[in-house]
């Protein structure tokens, strides 16, 4: 308990449960400096029976506050919480988060962690609205390319199926040596692909898988099926199985891989459609490299995952950006604003212990401010109160 003689203002410490010791709701001591009496109010817990004031007696009827200083030195120091009474102040600790760290953590930490999150969480959308556009891209472009296969093998196959229709004596072995049929049969499909004829086996007459009209002449009625085997080799079971589903004179297609003269392995895509002629064992076959269609998608996939990537890049350099923004603003906001609480804390301290002129000098125009006037307030109402009850005795 701190104590302040209304006379002199000397501050004394008093440990409460000294007090303890004699009867009563309230003491009277004296100063031990000018022999001033002051009366001071004990605390009582709420279950205590009241009892009436007395006022101890020594030689002179009192106790003294110089007996309290006595034995306050007698004892161990003792704690400020185990000191505090009414009318006594304690001082906070803040903790191992002060108000610095709590600013950093609500308006740093937690906007940022929360600003990584939702910018996490857009990036990851765009990549994947970008992916599916680029792969929706793709397969209609695909589709586009498949049907256009198959669209160029039907027409061709009609186209020869009325020369043939009005060429009977046109022979097998004269289909690609024969430059109208080699025209109607032999043509361009895009940039890389072609049509051709080939021939269904025939076993009564000895004859498996046979090209008879072919861009390339050194193919031309030779069973090409070993040939292309050994050519694919893994790669040739996907060739074989779209080539055996138009067995029946039906329509086939699929994708295959085919080994180009350089040994790359590329996609390539087939539709088979058959010619329509009675007895007739012949097919069309149309055939080109998949990215002949895909090449456009993919310079669109590209730009989108470009446009991904420097998306990423803005947002996060804006993420870096924000964090040394608004680390700055609350390292340098947070830094004045608890300089100036502290200040305060240290100069109500200074009064709570008699030192009514310590100087109070804030500037801030915000709560602190007025914080700041009303312990100067306070600071000027104490020391007035004190003059005059030093006037009255």
């Amino acid at each position: 308990m701190t104590v302040i003689c209304e006379e002199c203002g000397k501050v004394y410490h008093i440990d409460p449960d000294k007090l303890d010791q004699y009867k009563g709701k309230s003491v009277r001591v004296r100063c031990g400096e000018c022999g001033h009496v002051t009366q001071i109010s004990k605390l009582i817990d709420a279950a205590d029976e009241p009892a009436d004031d007395f006022t101890a007696a020594d030689d002179s009827g009192m106790p003294s506050f110089a007996r309290a200083e006595e034995i306050e030195e007698e004892e161990e120091p003792i704690s400020r919480p185990e000191r505090m009474s009414a009318g006594a102040t304690e001082t906070r600790t803040s903790g191992w988060l002060g108000l610095r760290g709590k600013m950093m953590v609500l308006f740093l930490v937690l906007p940022i962690f929360l600003m990584a999150i939702s910018g996490y969480i857009s990036q990851q959308q765009l990549n994947k609205l970008a992916n599916e556009i680029t792969e929706d891209s793709t397969n209609l472009v695909l589709q586009e390319g498949k049907e256009k296969l198959m669209q160029k093998a039907r027409d061709v196959a009609l186209q020869v199926e009325i020369y043939l229709r009005n060429n009977p004596e046109l022979e097998r072995e004269d289909f690609f040596y024969d430059p109208d049929f080699s025209g109607i049969a032999v043509q361009s499909v895009g940039e890389t692909g072609y049509t051709c004829v080939i021939q269904q086996p025939e076993p009564d007459r000895g004859q498996n898988w046979t090209i008879w009209a072919h861009p390339n002449p050194n193919i031309i009625g030779i069973d090409d099926i070993d040939m292309i085997r050994k050519a694919l080799g893994p790669y040739f079971d996907h060739f074989f199985e779209v080539l055996t589903g138009s067995q029946g004179m039906k329509e086939s297609e699929g994708f295959y891989r085919w080994k180009d003269p350089d040994g790359k392995i590329r996609e390539k895509y087939m539709a088979i459609s058959p010619i329509r002629i009675e007895g007739s064992p012949f097919l069309l076959m149309s055939t080109a490299y998949i990215d002949e269609f895909t090449n456009k998608t993919e310079s669109l996939k590209e730009r989108a995952q470009k446009l991904a990537t420097d998306t990423r890049n803005i947002n996060f350099a804006i993420l870096i950006g924000a964090i040394v923004l608004i680390g700055l603003i609350i390292i340098v906001y947070g830094y004045r604003l608890t300089r100036n609480i502290q200040y305060l804390t240290e100069a109500a301290d200074r009064i709570s212990v008699g030192d009514l002129e310590a100087e109070i000098d804030v500037h801030s125009k915000d709560e602190i401010g007025n914080l700041a006037d009303a312990i100067s307030r306070m600071q000027d109402s104490l020391r007035f109160s004190i003059e005059r009850l030093r006037r009255r005795r």
